[in-house]
């Protein structure tokens, strides 16, 4: 904090050069904590994936191993309905780890900016930047992500919708195939 004494006077002038550090620092928890979000989708895509690819080797396997007698109506299409739903939901997480690299034509945070910009002209403009500038790209770079994990996350959601919607005909499938 800097204070300064105006002349004649006994009130105190003061410029707290924290508060913009502090900003700043908040707005770099912020755009961490959106990074960990985009993270996490993948994450979640990737337990999605798993059971997916189970639930549809496990239904190929079942249909492969009964006799083409037990391969019914109810059968082909309990086990076309779980096929094309565990699809859809292979497809919605496939979606959510397609990478996002759609940013700002300039920024000191965002890695497709800075790979265009020559090291030395990237370093010498970040060492220059000031507060706010570092502040407003921080800004942009926390909506963006933001957005960007908005996305991921809806194709999860619809990721995990078409996999629980396979459940019932998948199950159905299993027992019409596999009832002996």
């Amino acid at each position: 904090m800097r204070c300064t004494n105006e002349e004649g006077t006994f009130r105190l002038t003061c410029v707290d050069m924290d508060i913009d550090s502090e900003r700043l620092k908040i707005a770099h928890w912020v755009l961490e904590r959106n990074l960990h979000w985009i993270a996490a989708s993948e994450v979640k895509t990737g337990v999605i994936v798993a059971i997916d690819t189970a639930m549809l080797g496990s239904l190929a396997a079942a249909y492969s191993s009964v006799p083409v007698a037990a391969h019914t109506a109810y059968a082909g299409f309990f086990a076309a309905v779980a096929a094309v739903c565990l699809g859809f939901g292979v497809f919605c997480a496939a979606m959510v780890v397609l990478p996002r690299v759609t940013g700002p034509t300039s920024s000191f945070l965002f890695f497709g900016c800075i790979a265009k910009t020559p090291a030395a002209d990237f370093a010498e403009a970040f060492r220059n930047a000031s507060h706010d500038q570092l502040l407003t790209d921080c800004l942009a770079q926390i909506h963006r992500n933001a957005e960007i994990a908005t996305a991921k996350f809806q194709w999860v959601r619809d990721a995990m919708a078409w996999s629980f919607l396979a459940v019932l005909p998948w199950l159905a499938a299993l027992t019409v195939l596999l009832w002996r």
